[in-house]
């Protein structure tokens, strides 16, 4: 049985990119052409488990003040979910 997640291209122009932007261009298209509220929270699911790994694999390579910023950027973004 295949995913629609498993056939998306995976052609990454930049391997720096990650993964994450075209999962969110896939979420994004779901929301927009109202494909309906369970396909809608799967692409979005998808799309933060990419997001996800993309930022893990960036702060491995941070320097002690790129993760102090990236901690208070996120403490930010959390605060404004509600």
């Amino acid at each position: 049985m295949t995913h629609d997640w498993e056939s998306y291209p995976m052609k990454v122009q930049d391997y720096r990119e990650g993964k994450s932007p075209m999962r969110r261009k896939m979420y994004m298209e779901a929301k927009e052409m109202h494909k309906g509220k369970e396909v809608q929270m799967k692409e979005l699911e998808h799309y933060m488990k990419e997001l996800s790994q993309d930022m893990t694999e960036m702060i491995q390579d941070s320097s002690p003040e790129e993760k102090s910023i990236l901690k208070q950027k996120i403490t930010e973004l959390a605060g404004k979910i509600s």
